[in-house]
C-alpha cells in the first residue's frame, strides 16, 4: 500500500488560514493543537499564481513561492510543509520547517525503506511543531499521519481539482 501526500501542518488557527488562501478544504485537526491541509494540483496553482519559480531541491512540488507563502505563515506560528512518496514500503520523503519567518529545515530522503526513522525528515521537522513521540511510536505516528494515505484521504476531491 503506498503513501503518497503533500500537506501543511501548523497550529489550527494558521492552518484554517492557510486552508482558506489555498481553496483547500479545512484542516484535519491532529494532536498537539494542529492541523493538516492537504495540498494538491489546484492548491499550489492557487498559492504560486501559477507562477511557482525554482523548486527547492529534493522537492517535487516546494517552489520558490510556496516558501515565501509559508515563510510569511510561519510568523504567526512555526509550519511544517510535507511530501510522501511511499509503495511497497521503499519511497521518499520530505519536509521543510518555517519558524518566525525563516526557513529552518529543509531535508529530502530519497529511496527510504523505513518511513518510520526518528532521524527522518519529517521527524525532524515535527518535533520543531512541539511533536514528542514516546514508546517505540515516531511523531509520524504519533500524529496518526500513516491514515492519511493520499491528498483523497484528506478531503480533496481529485474530480473537484480538474474544474
Amino acid at each position: 500500500m503506498g503513501h503518497n501526500i503533500s500537506a501543511i501542518i501548523a497550529g489550527a488557527e494558521i492552518a484554517e488560514a492557510f486552508a482558506e488562501v489555498a481553496d483547500a478544504p479545512p484542516p484535519t485537526e491532529l494532536p498537539f493543537g494542529l492541523g493538516i491541509v492537504p495540498l494538491s494540483d489546484r492548491q499550489f496553482d492557487r498559492i504560486t499564481d501559477l507562477k511557482p519559480g525554482p523548486y527547492v531541491d529534493g522537492f517535487a512540488y516546494l517552489s520558490a513561492r510556496l516558501t515565501a507563502a509559508l515563510t510569511t505563515a510561519s510568523r504567526k506560528g512555526p509550519v511544517v510543509y510535507i511530501e510522501t512518496e511511499y509503495f511497497g514500503g521503499t519511497g521518499s520523503q520530505a519536509a521543510a520547517a518555517f519558524v518566525d519567518g525563516e526557513l529552518v529545515l529543509a531535508e529530502h530522503h530519497v529511496d527510504m525503506r523505513d518511513s518510520h526513522r526518528r532521524d527522518g525528515p519529517i521527524n525532524k521537522a515535527l518535533r520543531l511543531l512541539g511533536v514528542s513521540a514516546s514508546g517505540d511510536r515516531d511523531e509520524f505516528d504519533t500524529l496518526g499521519l500513516a491514515r492519511f494515505r493520499d491528498v483523497a484521504a484528506l478531503g480533496i476531491d481529485y474530480r473537484d481539482d480538474q474544474a
